[in-house]
């Protein structure tokens, strides 16, 4: 009983003393250095008729937009179709109609632009422009919704978009994909925070935590980390790839990944992430996806005319025509057959 005594009250004390040093390091943090990394919201950022999102009735979804929506969200105009998404409603079924679905994040739902020049609208509008007098009708839906990573894609996919019996499956793919860490305001808000998220000594150890990986996996390149071989992020982009895959290898459906490239203000000089290029397009096509690489085609261009703003390097009107153009050639090229 003594040596009992003598061991568990030194660590006793030890315990007592280590949560009075997190309570108070807690306390501190709280009061004078709060750390917003990873930080779950404490309530709404707009009333619920000002917004275009809400907790996803989707399983393996987070969030989604509100069907029926239209006004003025984030300084853009945009309206929702009944299926929650970007655009007109669905057109009626139809033996002619060749039905195309476009998913990704941000880039791909057209954020700061026109709905209209967002580019599955403008490759819809190419492809019947293109139909040489054919019956084949075309229709492109834009299933993008921002802040969606490559996981979320492949869950739009298997319990939204293949209900739509579309023919072709376009993957809008930009270098934050790999992201499963509720990072963007978005993920922040909706998704249910880990116990450890309400701590602020806890989110300050896991960011520290996360630096360390960013430097070990990535050489302190935040991109490079979320492409790491073997790690989770990217084993959550291949994981999904091939969930894609196997729904649409059962419907008979063709999927073209489309790559976007991050475009710098200062320009094109040693653009540093060609190689991840390559090992996106290498996993899509081993899992049989077509795959469209937009950096080729937007290196031809100035890269002030492809960002929206200097602060803002969201695709330009231009980077969209573009972008649907090159996967106009490349999924219907002038001397295929018209479907």
């Amino acid at each position: 009983m003594r040596r009992i005594k003598k061991v568990g009250t030194p660590l006793l004390l030890m315990t007592l003393s280590s949560l009075l040093a997190l309570g108070l390091a807690e306390a501190g943090l709280r009061l004078f250095r709060p750390v917003q990394y990873l930080k779950p919201p404490s309530r709404p950022t707009a009333p619920p008729s000002e917004t275009l999102y809400r907790p996803s009735r989707v399983p393996g979804l987070s969030y989604e937009m509100i069907p029926g929506r239209s006004g003025t969200f984030e300084g853009m105009q945009v309206r929702t179709n009944r299926l929650g998404f970007r655009g007109p409603d669905p057109r009626p079924a139809d033996p002619e109609l060749f039905r195309i679905v476009a998913l990704g994040d941000s880039f791909t739902f057209g954020f700061g632009v026109r709905e209209e020049e967002a580019y599955p609208a403008v490759l819809e509008r190419i492809l019947n422009a293109n139909r040489g007098g054919t019956a084949a009708k075309f229709e492109v839906l834009n299933l993008g919704v921002v802040g969606y990573g490559t996981r979320d894609e492949a869950a739009v996919l298997a319990r939204r978009a293949l209900d739509l019996e579309p023919r072709l499956v376009i993957i809008g793919y930009v270098l934050n994909d790999p992201e499963i860490d509720p990072r963007q305001s978005l993920h922040k808000y909706f998704d249910p925070p880990d116990w450890w998220r309400r701590s602020h000594v806890l989110r300050l150890l896991h960011l520290g935590w996360n630096w360390i990986d960013i430097w070990r996996f990535g050489g302190g390149d935040y991109l490079r980390y979320l492409h790491a071989p073997a790690r989770q992020k990217w084993a959550s982009v291949e994981t999904a790839f091939h969930a894609i895959h196997q729904a649409a290898e059962a419907r008979g459906m063709r999927v073209v990944l489309v790559i976007f490239p991050l475009v710098r203000w200062s320009g094109w000089a040693a653009y540093p992430y060609r190689d991840l290029h390559l090992q996106v397009a290498k996993s899509a096509r081993q899992e049989g996806f077509e795959t469209v690489d937009l950096l080729p085609v937007f290196a031809r261009y100035a890269a002030r005319d492809l960002r929206l703003s200097e602060q803002d390097d969201h695709p330009s009107p231009l980077a969209h025509e573009l972008a649907a153009r090159a996967i106009a050639e490349a999924a219907f090229p002038p001397e295929a057959p018209t479907p």
